[in-house]
């Protein structure tokens, strides 16, 4: 049984024919990663399992769970700041992913462990959203930028001697083959209000967040199994009704990511519980999706290459040759910085060294 096998048998319904698993020091150094331990702590206290456990599990479980406790309330407060400063600054922001789930589906928001807090803005938005970051004292983080390498960005602001992160984005990732799948106005259309994040907070509907969570795993993940990503999942899918169901596939057929969705369903089915319609399950999984370009995010030993591949068969040549462009000589100043350098007679050796030393990782399985 794998860490994310026996961490999920906590997570079940009590009800559940799966009894949980004793944890032991090996599986416990998986927690974090896996990103369940106030989730596997909580559910411990309540069914009386704590003492059961070694102490270094137990500790490890109380010191995460205090952790992401006396974070979230200022956590809370920058989330809603930030949003704040950016609907008055006539930028409507989107909360979506982990703080949006965590303050719309978790019993606690704290119950939902996450680096960062991402929001969706419009393209023609982020001038403004990244003067309203500078102007709140936020500062950008290192990372590489361009028109088709990535569609975001991030800012991190200090505040109380903690750190929060604003990953900002105007496509909802940077494969070529999810970008584009939901634009800004379609999912503002039917976005929900967040009260507790403040006046100007909005979410995703639970439909389109529930195939944002399901794209989401395979393409930034790609495929690899982190429990708190199912966990999302079950959520979503514990709350949909006949007729949400219903848009949930045609909505996955129309887009293209039948059997991407499946995936994400059909994990979270099989170790926390989630129950998918089985009407659900035949739709998704018709004709095989073979038509799907996504489905190659599924295959076993997916490589960076290959998520090239794609992305260049997205696009025209002039879109082929700058995306080549942006991946092997990024702007000048991130390489410069990426190293440490500040003087630009150095350029050329250092993008040498960066190709050099990275052209081994294009190969290697991502999973």
């Amino acid at each position: 049984m794998t860490p994310a096998e026996a961490l999920a048998t906590y997570l079940r319904p009590r009800s559940a024919t799966v009894s949980p698993v004793p944890l032991d020091l090996e599986i416990s150094s998986h927690i974090r990663e896996q990103g369940v331990g106030p989730l596997v702590y909580r559910a411990m206290r309540e069914y009386r399992l704590l003492d059961a456990q070694p102490a270094g599990v137990r500790n490890e479980l109380a010191r995460l769970s205090r952790e992401e406790a006396l974070i979230e309330p200022f956590r809370r407060d920058e989330a809603a700041r930030m949003v704040g400063a950016l609907a008055a600054a006539g930028v409507n922001a989107l909360i979506f992913k982990g703080t949006a789930l965590a303050y719309t589906h978790y019993p606690e928001p704290c119950l939902r462990p996450r680096v960062d807090t991402d929001l969706l803005i419009r393209k023609e938005h982020i001038d403004t959203a990244a003067r309203v970051f500078e102007s709140a004292g936020s500062t950008r983080a290192l990372r590489t930028s361009g028109q088709h390498v990535t569609h975001q960005f991030t800012y991190v602001s200090t505040r109380h001697g903690l750190s929060f992160a604003f990953d900002v984005h105007w496509k909802i990732s940077d494969p070529q083959d999810f970008a584009n799948l939901f634009s800004f106005e379609e999912l503002e259309r039917d976005a929900q209000p967040v009260p507790l994040l403040g006046p100007a907070a909005k979410a995703l509907d639970d439909e389109h967040a529930l195939l944002v969570a399901c794209t989401h795993r395979v393409a930034h993940h790609y495929d690899r199994e982190i429990l708190i990503d199912l966990c999302d999942i079950d959520l979503l899918a514990r709350r949909l009704g006949a007729p949400a169901w219903d848009r949930v596939v045609t909505m996955a057929t129309a887009k293209c990511i039948r059997r991407v969705t499946l995936r994400g369903l059909e994990l979270a089915s099989s170790r926390l519980g989630t129950e998918v319609p089985v009407r659900v399950r035949r739709e998704l999984s018709e004709s095989a999706a073979a038509d799907e370009r996504t489905t190659a995010y599924l295959a076993a030993g997916l490589r960076k290459v290959d998520i090239l591949r794609a992305d260049l068969a997205q696009l025209g040549w002039r879109g082929r040759l700058r995306l080549l462009r942006e991946h092997l000589f990024p702007h000048p100043a991130f390489v410069l910085q990426s190293f440490g350098r500040t003087h630009p007679l150095l350029l050329p050796a250092l993008y040498l060294i960066r190709i050099a030393r990275g052209a081994s990782a294009w190969f290697r399985p991502l999973r």
